[in-house]
């Protein structure tokens, strides 16, 4: 986080200033812009104004809880008792040169159109209208820069993320390979595990385990494995397998996470293969239409992303069968605080900037489908997944090489 890039937006954007509110944690983008890592058991705002040093309203009894702030917000800090004296000293913490602020930003957003930054109360909204007159705003790109913006170092612990993900990748379908030549029956679960043996030996954290899916299993975006539910893999199947980990190194550690599809045979059917070309085409005009619009400097917004891969996969027929967002932010957790690639789930109007990391991840969905043509509704899910870093004038594409067809095990 750097506090003057925090206060350029604001005043750029017109707004006072930036008001973080925590009550027990429960606004883990307060705690983070503080540099805390608990909350004490009171109420507490931290005013971030466009100009000037930051400002704190903290109770009375637990000034010790704020001794190890981070350095670019500390700041006076002013003490309060009871409920009457937080309302009057609330309403002067947010005063300007200029007099009382007129446009705050906070953890809200109307309509909760993006949910991981709703985390006020709606009571603490209308407190702080109250007290201050105030037009609360979203403070949506503000949690961007704050939190999903990565350092250089971030940035290269993903790139060994990724680089783990995609060997471990491999190491599932060559177990998958070596059981298919061998003629030995192998499951969703067993695979499932090659890949958390993977990551354990590497000391990777993966969070929960990986996808494994096969035919209509792979139909249920999120489906996985478990010892009591499972399938077998056999030859003639496809098997969709999406893995994620991170380093455990230091708590800042990037995620990478990635999914590619395969088929139990020597030749994809052509069902199969054209599903995958509508996804892979889809996946690649959300890359073009970044790669053009940040290398001529030019905005780009996470729902415009979305609608530039799910037009092509509509366009094809297969439309309804696309049923989640394009991609999320991605960063010291799977699902990240950053700009996501959506315009169907809700309609994500914060812009790539630089230095965030997010996933693109076009599927198809066909819990019935008859993709070798045996007469047997087996059910088909094809979906891509790759991850994108946005830079001043470019996009990278981090966990290549691109899937350009389905793998072939036999």
């Amino acid at each position: 986080m750097i506090l003057h890039d925090i206060q350029t937006y604001l005043t750029t954007h017109q707004l006072d200033g930036w008001l973080l509110y925590d009550f027990r944690g429960t606004n883990p983008v307060a705690l983070h812009v503080a540099g805390l890592t608990s909350s004490g058991s009171r109420r507490w705002f931290l005013w971030i104004p466009a100009a000037g040093e930051p400002r704190w309203l903290i109770h009375a009894i637990e000034g010790s809880t704020f001794r190890s702030v981070r350095a670019e917000v500390a700041g006076a800090m002013e003490r309060y008792a009871g409920w009457r004296e937080l309302e009057a000293k609330l309403a002067a913490l947010v005063q300007t040169p200029h007099g009382t602020a007129q446009r705050i930003a906070m953890e809200y957003s109307p309509q909760n159109a993006i949910p991981y930054v709703s985390l006020i109360d709606a009571g603490t909204k209308e407190l702080v209208e109250r007290v201050t007159g105030a037009e609360i705003v979203s403070s949506a790109d503000l949690v961007q820069m704050a939190q999903a913006v990565l350092s250089e170092a971030q940035i290269a612990s993903h790139r060994r993320a990724a680089a783990v993900c995609l060997a471990a990748k491999d190491a599932a379908f060559d177990f998958i390979r070596a059981k298919l030549a061998a003629g030995e029956t192998t499951t969703e679960y067993a695979v499932q595990q090659v890949i958390t043996d993977f990551f354990v030996a590497r000391r990777m954290d993966y969070d929960h385990p990986a996808i494994v899916a096969v035919n209509a299993h792979a139909a249920d975006p999120h489906y996985a494995p478990t010892p009591d539910q499972h399938a077998a893999i056999r030859p003639g199947d496809m098997v969709l397998i999406d893995l994620w980990a991170r380093e455990t190194k230091t708590p800042d550690d990037c995620f990478a996470d990635l999914t590619w599809t395969a088929y139990c045979g020597a030749n994809a059917p052509a069902t199969a293969r054209e599903v995958f070309a509508v996804v892979a085409a889809g996946r690649d005009a959300a890359v073009r239409l970044m790669q053009e619009r940040l290398r001529t400097g030019a905005t780009v917004h996470g729902y415009e992303v979305d609608d530039a891969c799910r037009n092509v996969i509509a366009a094809a027929g297969y439309g309804d069968a696309f049923f989640h967002r394009t991609g999320h932010s991605l960063g010291v957790k799977v699902h990240y605080n950053g700009v996501n690639i959506d315009n169907y789930e809700t309609q994500d109007r914060r812009s790539l900037i630089p230095h965030v990391l997010f996933t693109i991840e076009p599927g198809v969905y066909l819990p019935t489908c008859d993709f070798d043509g045996s007469g047997r509704n087996l059910g088909l899910g094809i979906r891509s997944e790759i991850n994108c870093l946005a830079t001043a004038r470019s996009l990278e594409v981090t966990t290549l090489p691109l899937q350009t067809e389905i793998i072939t095990l036999m």
